[in-house]
């Protein structure tokens, strides 16, 4: 039997997991991979190559052109976060997996993935879990799926 994958994510973290089972059928968790995004953690004016009062715009701020471009990096990271889930379930073989990522981007995220990926995940929380203890964060699933069992 393949063992299951989970994947915990926000805009600054990427965390794979695997599943493991010891002989007597517990279950733990075992860190495969975890990769922070260094751009998200700089300064706007690290990411722009204007500085203050080089480029006067038209706008009423007195900064040059209105780009967004915070929510243009939002929308690169998020790219970036399906590419490397698809990545990480190619390179990981899995009988199928799970999903923690904040609310605001979660749906996004899924709408990136390849539709076999879609299928194969069981559990989609829309939770940022990417701080929890690794020895806590497979009750957040097991939680999940008693609700649902329940409901």
């Amino acid at each position: 039997m393949l063992p299951k994958i989970i994947v915990v994510v926000d805009l600054q973290h990427f965390k794979l997991f695997e599943i493991k089972k010891d002989p007597l059928g517990r279950e733990s968790v075992e860190l495969l991979e975890s990769i922070d995004s260094l751009e998200t953690h700089k300064k706007l004016s690290e990411k722009v190559s204007d500085q203050h009062g080089n480029f006067r715009g038209s706008n009423s701020s007195g900064f040059g052109e209105d780009h967004n471009i915070a929510i243009e990096s939002e929308r690169r990271r998020i790219k970036e976060i399906g590419e490397q889930i698809s990545s990480a379930l190619k390179q990981h073989s899995h009988e199928f997996w799970y999903l923690a990522a904040p609310k605001a981007i979660n749906n996004q995220i899924v709408e990136l993935l390849e539709n076999g990926n879609k299928k194969s995940l069981k559990i989609n929380l829309h939770s940022d879990l990417t701080k929890i203890p690794n020895s806590k964060l497979l009750e957040h699933f097991e939680k999940y799926l008693k609700n649902r069992v329940f409901s």
